[in-house]
């Protein structure tokens, strides 16, 4: 039977990203170990099939489904105060995130329902923005775990602020509207 380095090698051939005399090497290994040249050869075969499978979207519901099933694996007993904060400070960053973004693209899919290329390209261009926006947000989730190892109260501080930054917001939007008046 192949060992992990061998059926990491198997993989890599797989995925043709194997250096040539890395290649040349496991070719060798493989002609004198019968056992594990079957398990490459049906790695082979359940890549060809794979490879030559129809490609298929997942189903739009498939990411709510996995995520409340993680929602109820998940133990509130583990979570501390600072984690919880870290989770509800996410979440609301990704509503803020997603909901323009889902505001344009329902707005694109509905003047588009005439037109079935004016359809796919936007459903297209719908689907790169999505990847962009997860990037956008991983890289912040990456940030943020970050931040919060090197600084443990930074998500209560900000927790905190949140409210004076919001209570500032609305005093210049107010001042902002009594400007407005004053000049007319």
């Amino acid at each position: 039977m192949a060992d992990e380095r061998q059926r990491q090698l198997m993989q890599e051939a797989l995925d043709q990203s194997l250096a040539p005399e890395l290649l040349q090497k496991l070719r060798e290994q493989l002609d004198g170990d019968a056992e594990g040249s079957r398990q490459f050869n049906r790695l082979k075969k359940v890549d060809d099939m794979l490879r030559s499978a129809p490609h298929e979207r997942a189903p739009a519901r498939l990411a709510l489904s996995i995520m409340a099933k993680l929602a109820q694996t998940m133990n509130p007993q583990q979570l501390n105060s600072s984690s919880s904060a870290a989770v509800a400070l996410g979440l609301a960053l990704v509503v803020l995130v997603a909901l323009p973004v889902l505001t344009v693209a329902i707005s694109l899919f509905l003047s588009a329902m005439g037109s079935a290329a004016a359809l796919n390209a936007i459903l297209q261009q719908i689907a790169n923005l999505l990847a962009l926006v997860v990037a956008m947000l991983d890289a912040l989730v990456e940030g943020a775990q970050s931040v919060l190892k090197n600084y443990p109260q930074a998500p209560l501080l900000i927790l905190t602020a949140s409210p004076i930054i919001l209570y500032w917001l609305l005093k210049a939007i107010e001042g902002d509207k009594d400007n407005e008046g004053n000049e007319l």
